[in-house]
């Protein structure tokens, strides 16, 4: 598929609300095919015990399960459909390739907030991406509700660029034994935003949390302000987001990298629908 830049495959509409809001929500975009073959390899990706999978603070809980673009063919198949890696291509101009990957839980009763924090700084400051040019492709697993911890938007604050970020040393409170990177991965964000700039941002522009069906995708820029409550629901909450990056906008960080499920080095382009 040539991308020669203009909109494929999301509306003008769309694409004009991504750049304006920072984000936009597709409702019941997955098809129902690949909706429901994912479903069925969610839970062996959330079992299995590796490295790539991050619990919550009691140890016990899933919170996140990193790179499964990598080790489930499912995902990988997934992450080359025309709705999600073409839709990538329209938000950002170029061909894309997947950076990052990851499902992350909110247990029914358990599942743990996420501070407020921008996606960005992280690829900037730990992986040496040079510019913004990504997007985060969040498909709901499950329904997303006001009960059950979804995201929360500053509309438009992906206009600000990098905010006043506070970087946290060491790593958090239960996670004493991990390595280094898994500080960036936890509830206690390693780069946080001063609730100044925060409630500057909120006052001037609102906030939002974006909710729809399972199936929906959330297409959500790195620089945009966001943050989750907990889980305070019986109401599962899964999502899978894959983080889709231009070709032209690698990786840079090559003398201390993190590992390849938190940082891809392969930046060959989708071929979309294959």
């Amino acid at each position: 598929m040539e991308m020669t830049g203009s909109t494929t495959v999301l509306s003008a509409e769309a694409v004009t609300a991504y750049h304006r809001d920072g984000y936009v929500l597709a409702p019941g975009r997955l098809p129902a095919v690949a909706m429901t073959r994912l479903s069925a390899a969610v839970p062996a990706i959330l079992d299995e015990d590796s490295a790539r999978r991050i619990m919550e603070r009691d140890g016990v809980t899933v919170r996140s399960v990193y790179g499964p673009h990598l080790a489930d063919q499912t995902v990988a198949s997934l992450s080359r459909l025309t709705e999600l890696a073409g839709a990538a291509m329209d938000l950002i101009g170029e061909p894309v390739y997947v950076h990052q990957s990851k499902v992350n839980v909110k247990a029914p009763f358990v599942g743990d907030q996420w501070q407020w924090h921008q996606d960005y700084i992280y690829w900037l400051q730990d992986d040496g991406i040079r510019e913004p040019n990504l997007v985060n492709a969040a498909v709901f697993l499950d329904e997303v509700n006001e009960f059950n911890g979804p995201l929360t938007f500053v509309p438009g604050s992906h206009d600000q660029g990098v905010l006043a970020a506070v970087e946290k040393e060491g790593l958090p409170i239960g996670y004493e034994d991990a390595p280094q990177w898994v500080s960036t991965l936890t509830a206690d964000e390693k780069y946080g935003v001063r609730h100044d700039v925060i409630e500057r941002l909120v006052r001037s522009r609102g906030l939002v949390s974006p909710k729809g069906p399972a199936g929906s995708v959330l297409f959500f820029h790195p620089n945009i302000l966001h943050a989750s409550s907990q889980n305070i629901s019986p109401f599962g909450r899964r999502t899978l987001i894959l983080v889709y990056n231009g070709v032209s906008n690698p990786a840079t960080n090559t003398e201390n990298p993190r590992p390849e499920f938190l940082a891809a080095r392969d930046t060959t382009p989708i071929a979309v629908g294959e």
